[in-house]
Parts: C-alpha cells; structure tokens; sequence
C-alpha cells in the first residue's frame, strides 16, 4: 500500500522549477537534497537573497513614507509660526499708528485750549511726525487696503492739525475775551464788553476800530487783539470748518479700522486652519 505524501514532502513549484526538479509529483525534500550540499546551500542563499530584497525594500518604503511626513509637518508648523507671528506684528502696528493719530489729535485741540505757544508747536509736530511714522512702517506690512486707508487718516489728521493751528488760537483768544467780561475789575469788564461787540458784530465796524478796542482790554495779549480783529467777520465760519474736519478724520478712521479688522480676521470665531496633511503609507 502506497503511503500518500505528506505535505512537509512537497515542494513549491517555484522554486523546483529553478533547478530541473519536476513539480507535478510528490517529492521528498529531504531526501532529494540529500548527498547534494551544494545545491541546497545555494537555495537557503537564494532564499535568503530573496528575503533580504523584500524586508530592505519594505524599511526602505516606511523610512522615505516617514521622512516625507516629517517634512510635511515641519513646514506646516513653520507656515503656522509665520502666519502667527504676522498676525501679531500687524495686529500691534495697526493699534500703535491708531494710538498714535489720536495722539497728533489730542495735541492739535490743545490749541483751542491754551496759549499759542512754540512748546506746544513742537509737540503737536512731533506727534505727527510719529503717526507718519507708523503709517510707513504699516505699509512695509499690511494689506494694500489697509495701507491706503491710514494714508487717508494721515492726510485728514493733517488737515485737522493745520486746521487747530490756524483756528485753535482764536478760539482761545475768544474765550479769553469771555472770561474778562466776568472780571472783578470793572474797567477790565467795561472794556471786554465793547470788545465782544466789536467782536461779535465786527461787520459793523471797521479793521482798525475793531483793532483799538481789542487792544484796550487788560489780560489780552496784542496777538490775540489782531486775531480776534481778522477774525471777527465769520466766526462761526471757524468752527464749522473745525467740526468738518473732526467729522472728516472720523470717518477716515472708521474706514481704516473696518479695513484693519478684515486683514486681521476679526469676525471670524473659528480656529484659524490650516494646511491639510497627507496621508503617508
């Protein structure tokens, strides 16, 4: 009785095939190779070549799938470190050069408030010399719209601040006349008060009439006489030109602040998103 083969007896056709061996019968393996030492130490070698193809290339697929995502993820964390960091830096010149217009601002209606004066001249140009300042440093960084609008709030708070020179004094000088109409001392009083009615009605009197009472009030000075006289015929034309020009720069601002906040994303409450990863095999 024939013992049917075991399957420890069979051989892979594939790899009889290589060396002559027929691969439609059952074959003893061990008892094939025995009294051949060369030839299976040539199959355990091609075997193991074999192997090591396989297992080099498979370690050698997962280290580039693995240097290839470390890529990725370094340059995806360097695009969120840059974008934060611009984020940042606009946000702060964006704040500074507004900080910096109401500045300039604050300064020019200190003319209207106290004497023409070269400390207070100094001050008022170097406030605006520092907005100017931030205005050129937001166009080395922001968007085009938010540069062209703070190009328009520096030119109106230019226009404001000229305005407060020209005007500021004599609104003061004006308010100064005011105040004497309520001093104690009644010829200071007396003289205030014909004052103010050249003043307020300056279209009834001459230049020089006005000009002589102006100069007769005690606690005026002569700069605030010939002010007050050039400026007697329209004054209220001076303070409309100060409210167009403060409304002006208000909308300007208002405009440079929409533009600043759409740059910077402020409406939008969700996480900020980033580049999508691949899927490395």
């Amino acid at each position: 009785m024939i013992r049917p083969p075991r399957e420890s007896e069979r051989i892979d056709r594939s790899l009889l095939a290589g060396v002559g061996v027929r691969h439609d019968v059952p074959v003893n393996v061990w008892g094939y190779f025995e009294g051949k030492p060369e030839l299976f130490a040539a199959l355990v070698a091609a075997i193991a070549v074999v192997g090591g193809v396989v297992g080099a290339k498979m370690q050698a697929n997962g280290g580039r799938a693995q240097a290839a995502a470390a890529r990725e993820a370094a340059e995806i964390a360097a695009e969120a470190q840059r974008a934060s960091t611009l984020w940042s830096v606009r946000q702060v010149q964006v704040a500074e050069f507004v900080q910096a217009v109401r500045e300039a601002v604050r300064l020019s209606d200190r003319f209207y408030l106290e004497p023409d004066g070269g400390e207070l001249q100094n001050r008022a140009h170097a406030a605006y010399q520092a907005a100017s300042l931030k205005k050129a440093e937001i166009e080395l960084i922001a968007s085009r719209g938010v540069v062209n609008a703070a190009q328009a709030v520096l030119l109106s708070a230019s226009e404001y601040s000229m305005e407060a020179r020209s005007g500021g004094p004599t609104s003061y000088a004006e308010l100064t006349l005011l105040r004497l109409n309520f001093s104690s001392d009644e010829e200071t009083a007396r003289a205030a008060e014909a004052a103010n009615a050249a003043f307020y009605f300056g279209g009834e009197t001459s230049y020089s009439s006005r000009l002589e009472l102006l100069l007769a009030v005690p606690g005026l000075s002569s700069a605030q006489a010939y002010r007050l006289a050039r400026d007697a015929s329209h004054p209220g034309q001076r303070e409309q030109s100060r409210e167009d020009a403060n409304r002006d720069l208000d909308e300007k601002l208002a405009e440079f602040v929409a533009a600043a906040r759409d740059m910077l994303n402020s409406e939008d409450q969700s996480a900020p998103r980033l580049p999508t990863r691949r899927r490395w095999r």
